[in-house]
């Protein structure tokens, strides 16, 4: 019993996967707040598109084969649709058995008329698992884009790379879209909720506002002080926001503009704005492009390119 016990005051990470429509949905500010009222942090969060490689690998790594095809094709269905898939990564005392106990909650968000919208790690090496590789190291992010047969780069600096000839093709007679264009739009900021507002525990009230406000969030990632620590965001943040190894963390997005409170930053227009892409987003605008149905997908900015790799 008093090792048990032991265990239940151990702070560990769980590994949440919120699937599309979360993110279309606009609920994920009220995910957040949901672990947040259960004393559970905000430690990690990509917004990521995947494709059916990447969607293979984490279905193998939960034990999905024991389950069926049927089951690796509802797999499929839910994590490559045109909408993102969100990461989390949430720390706090037991946090694996807590999540898992709150997502199987079927009158809760967590789950709709046609099944889930989460996937939490069942266990403790399961999650460590799932971090691994929803959260892997990306430094090779250039290599892979510059090799890639179906993504598209446009990188700050306003250097592009991948098919883009392909795309501009696709997108020639698309009065409504335009590569640069979008990339440019002048109504669009990155939006920043403070590391204060980790320490009151409000990311996910704060993230709601932004949802209900905003023409649409293209990027969302947690970043670090120690990854930006020139950027305004870190000037008035307190120590005790920190996480557990001591490290400032904030939530950056780029949104459709609208107005910050208190415990948002947001950037100005022109060359502010260039810089804090360039801060918080390095990766750039992504979109990818499907010749088989003529359709470009994505135009956003993305957090990492790992559920994106490139075809064999």
């Amino acid at each position: 019993m008093r090792i048990k016990q032991q265990k239940e005051l151990e702070i560990g990470e769980a590994f949440v996967l919120a699937y599309p429509v979360i993110c279309s949905g606009r609920y994920m500010g009220d995910l957040v707040s949901i672990f947040e009222e259960k004393n559970l942090n905000l430690k990690g969060t990509r917004l990521m598109n995947v494709k059916e490689k990447f969607v293979k690998k984490h279905f193998k790594n939960v034990g999905g084969e024991s389950q069926g095809e049927n089951s690796y094709g509802t797999w499929l269905e839910y994590l490559t649709c045109c909408h993102p898939v969100i990461a989390m990564v949430f720390e706090g005392h037991d946090a694996v058995r807590r999540v898992q106990e709150m997502t199987s909650e079927r009158e809760s968000l967590f789950w709709s008329d046609k099944g889930p919208t989460v996937y939490s790690s069942d266990t403790v090496d399961r999650a460590h698992k799932d971090i691994e590789m929803w959260f892997q190291d990306d430094k090779d992010w250039y290599i892979k884009a510059i090799e890639s047969t179906h993504l598209v780069y446009l990188l700050p600096e306003g250097k592009t790379c991948g098919p883009s000839e392909e795309a501009y093709n696709i997108l020639k007679n698309d009065v409504s879209m335009n590569i640069h264009g979008y990339f440019m739009l002048e109504d669009m900021s990155v939006v920043v909720i403070k590391p204060e507002a980790f320490h009151k525990r409000c990311v996910g009230d704060i993230l709601s506002v932004v949802e209900g406000h905003c023409g649409g969030i293209q990027g969302l990632k947690l970043v670090r002080k120690a990854d930006c620590p020139g950027s305004s965001v870190w000037s008035d943040s307190c120590t005790s926001s920190s996480t557990a190894d001591g490290n400032e963390c904030a939530l950056a997005m780029v949104v459709l503009l609208l107005s910050p409170d208190k415990y948002m930053y947001q950037s100005e227009k022109g060359d502010n704005m260039w810089s804090d892409v360039v801060s918080f987003f390095p990766h750039g605008f992504t979109l990818w492009v499907d010749p088989t149905c003529r359709q470009v997908f994505g135009k956003m900015f993305e957090a990492s390119v790992v559920g994106l790799v490139p075809d064999p």
